[in-house]
């Protein structure tokens, strides 16, 4: 038994050419019967992000898919996503709002197509047989009534996973309470067991640019220039884990999903058709090795730490770094998540989230779910004494470039 992934190059910014091409050496397309189905494609549009910013699906992708598509004539098409944790605020900053600022509602609206948030969709209850950790999903009904799911990924790497990809992806058919679920009950494991529940039909990896180390500075754009595609979602994010750098037997919820039978993860088992990985090959920074630059010794106590939280706590040590007390960094604790033993702490610790607010007696605690970071900020502010303004000042500068 072989899966086939297929690698093309973007030539020329002919972005739908390199879709249309990745698809048709897959044969993804084939084995799906379109007529008189309903359709979701969903990218990774998790936060506000523009197009080509390497952490959303590039708008010229999601609009080739559409195009790709709907030329199948099936029953109904529907663009959907469900932002991450921290950007699912309705009428203030959903996933609409995510939608918006990546260019995805004027595909939509091109395309004549619709457009749905999955965090405010109905949602059903689905039971999981021979479930890793999670045997219940609350799950977006557009979603789980789809016919056909396209997944529309993007490379990342990321703190819990190593990479985030196609498996990781069909996370944003959740509500918010069951993403943080899937981090309380192990997030390796949850994303198999939702895998195991929905899983996408077909998986079309935007690897034009994608994300390295903490996917929060300009740096860490990778361009690959990629489209990758095929119907084995294991296959695609085992081939993407390789093209990245990584170990594809490192990547826990890739081997687990090929250990639950759900597509296969063995190279040597996999057909690539078009690029050679060999020839299209460029490492990413892990998410921890550069973690530890960016944290400048911050001493940081946590378990089951959800994306939200840690995606905020990194915007406070940029923060403090452009606001010149990166030498600050090493005197700094945070607690975040659900830690079952905290040490003897010689200085005051920031006690970040609701899932740690049990610690919340030890030191300075910025409530929320996950609380902003700027809070975040004023919080380390004040467990280092450090003057407030100047930093807030850096903050205005920062988001005014």
């Amino acid at each position: 038994m072989v899966s086939v992934v297929s690698i093309v190059k973007v030539q020329s910014e002919d972005v739908e050419r390199a879709v249309r091409k990745s698809v048709s050496l897959s044969h993804s397309l084939e084995s799906v019967e379109w007529e008189g189905s309903m359709v979701l494609i969903k990218p990774n549009v998790a936060i506000p992000a523009q197009a080509a910013s390497g952490t959303v699906t590039d708008a010229r992708v999601i609009e080739a898919v559409t195009r790709l598509v709907s030329e199948r004539n099936p029953r109904s098409v529907v663009i959907g996503e469900g932002s991450s944790v921290g950007y699912d605020f309705p009428d203030r900053l959903d996933s609409m709002h995510c939608m918006e600022v990546a260019g995805v509602l004027e595909v939509a609206k091109r395309c004549g197509v619709k457009v749905i948030d999955l965090n405010r969709d109905e949602h059903v209850q689905v039971k999981v047989p021979d479930a890793f950790v999670m045997d219940t999903f609350a799950i977006a009904k557009t979603a789980w009534e789809a016919d056909v799911v396209l997944s529309l990924p993007v490379i990342k790497t990321h703190v819990r996973t190593g990479i985030t990809c196609g498996l990781k992806n069909m996370k944003g058919v959740l509500p918010g309470e069951e993403k943080k679920r899937t981090h309380r009950c192990g997030l390796d494991r949850g994303i198999v067991d939702l895998n195991r529940a929905k899983r996408p039909t077909i998986t079309i990896v935007d690897g034009i640019i994608g994300s390295q180390g903490t996917n929060s500075e300009e740096a860490d754009r990778v361009p690959l220039n990629l489209i990758l595609a095929g119907n084995d979602a294991v296959a695609v994010d085992s081939v993407c884990a390789t093209v990245s750098g990584f170990d594809a037997r490192e990547i826990l919820h890739v081997q687990l999903a090929a250990e639950a039978k759900l597509g296969i993860a063995d190279l040597d088992l996999i057909e690539v058709r078009g690029e050679r990985i060999e020839a299209v090959r460029r490492p990413f920074i892990p998410y921890l090795q550069a973690a530890q630059h960016l944290y400048g010794g911050t001493s940081i106590i946590e378990k089951n730490t959800c994306t939200g939280c840690m995606g905020e706590l990194v915007s406070t040590f940029i923060y403090l770094k452009r606001a010149g007390f990166h030498d600050k960094l090493p005197d700094l604790t945070v607690i975040m998540g659900t830690p079952e033993d905290i040490p003897s702490l010689n200085q005051t610790p920031v006690v970040v989230g609701r899932c740690a607010r049990e610690y919340r007696h030890l030191g300075v605690f910025v409530p929320g779910c996950p609380p902003h970071g700027i809070k975040i900020t004023d919080g380390a502010c004040e467990a280092l004494n450090i003057d407030q303004k100047i930093v807030h000042r850096s903050i205005v500068e920062l988001h005014s470039l």
